[in-house]
């Protein structure tokens, strides 16, 4: 039996340690780092103000297009009004699964909001292309084959423009005294390209139509509609 010093000696001689475990044959070990807790960050609470109140702006910007800049109901007020909701969802600190509905959810009811002012203004569903008809004021116009390239010639009418179709197509018609006339004898102007104007002739309007506009139907004296 090997006396306890002659021990110690040997294991000195074998390049051990005393100290602990973390030092084998002269070599350290590693040692393995001690994981701190990351404490959680709990995100704010979905503010109903900040949500009412960035869709509040969505709507005046969406509202600016259409009418201020005279975009119509286009796709580009669309995608405006969509990207401002999800926006607005997330600045109101809701998720941003939340935010994917409400940005879906614009998307396909302005679509729709466009389609259904396209189908019963100007007879389509395409998005693309001048108009088959338009429906103003009581008054089907479908086009006559003329293309002019002035608005405009001599004594004649002023042409201003009143509509914007959701294919971008804008849509001329007479204006009395800032008010737009209404079953006159003069046809519309819709603008196809640039300086390049067809016109769309009247279809002979209903009954109620002339008397909606304070006409007969032996006048043709524009009036105003009421």
């Amino acid at each position: 039996m090997m006396p306890p010093f002659a021990l110690v000696g040997h294991r000195q001689n074998l390049g051990l340690s005393a100290v602990g475990s973390s030092v084998v044959w002269g070599k350290p070990l590693p040692v393995a780092p001690v994981e701190e807790a990351v404490p959680e960050v709990s995100s704010p609470p979905v503010s109903p103000i900040r949500v009412l109140g960035a869709l509040s702006v969505v709507g005046v910007v969406s509202w600016a297009l259409e009418s201020a800049a005279g975009l119509g109901p286009s796709v580009v007020v669309v995608v405006v009004a969509a990207v401002g909701g999800g926006g607005a969802v997330r600045y109101g600190h809701a998720g941003r699964r939340v935010a994917l509905i409400a940005f879906l959810a614009m998307g396909v009811t302005g679509l729709g909001w466009i389609e259904l002012i396209n189908t019963a203004q100007y007879g389509t569903l395409a998005l693309t292309g001048a108009p088959p008809l338009v429906r103003w004021c009581g008054t089907t116009y479908e086009p006559s084959g003329v293309v002019t390239a002035a608005l405009s010639t001599g004594p004649g009418p002023t042409y201003s423009k009143i509509l914007r179709t959701p294919s971008g197509y804008d849509v001329f018609g007479v204006a009395l005294a800032a008010h737009r006339s209404c079953g006159t004898s003069v046809p519309l102007l819709v603008g196809v390209a640039r300086a390049r104007y067809a016109a769309y002739d009247a279809v002979t309007p209903s009954p109620a139509a002339l008397v909606d506009c304070g006409l007969t139907p032996t006048s043709s004296t524009p009036r105003r509609c009421r």
